[in-house]
């Protein structure tokens, strides 16, 4: 069972992958993960990253996620483009309004909806150019639609409610 999902920031892929990972006992990774470290060993926050990410970072990020899904059988990987580089796998798609993500980020970082909202449209923004130029996606969500075999867009749902939508398609699809 190899499982994949993607969305923008606060679009709930980590917290649905856990979920998933935890129900199907799978092994869980996370692209956000190897950009995170990579942050911290130079010493820079997300957004500062985001914003000087040069293409090798992304690549690292990449071939660890490319990796993933041609050596292991069993996992769930998330990341902005996970369902990109893992065409082998059973490919969900989180979407959800800018103002639902930036509500989900203040909560989650303590920031005020505000600080929230400016930080979700620089990393949309510094992530969909460097998609645009490193990969050619010029439209990351009709694009990244166009190879999921699941869409939700989960701006007026919980996760529970996410996560029991995804476990029925997934179920119907591995037959556990």
């Amino acid at each position: 069972m190899k499982i994949s999902i993607s969305g923008l920031a606060a679009s709930g892929k980590s917290s649905l992958a856990k979920e998933i990972a935890k129900f199907f006992e799978l092994e869980f990774y996370s692209a956000g993960k190897i950009f995170r470290e990579i942050a911290e060993e130079k010493n820079l926050n997300l957004e500062t990253l985001s914003k000087i990410a040069d293409p090798a970072i992304d690549e690292l990020v990449d071939k660890k996620t490319q990796e993933i899904c041609l050596i292991k059988e069993k996992f769930v990987i998330e990341g902005r483009l996970a369902i990109y580089f893992c065409p082998n796998s059973y490919k969900i798609f989180l979407t959800a309004s800018q103002e639902v993500r930036a509500q989900r980020l203040a909560f989650r970082e303590n920031l005020n909806f505000s600080q929230a909202l400016e930080m979700i449209i620089e990393r949309d923004k510094n992530d969909l150019e460097r998609y645009k130029k490193i990969y050619g996606i010029e439209n990351y969500d009709e694009e990244m639609k166009k190879i999921a075999d699941l869409v939700i867009d989960n701006s007026l749902i919980t996760l529970e409610e996410t996560f029991e939508l995804t476990k029925k398609k997934i179920l119907a699809v591995y037959k556990k």
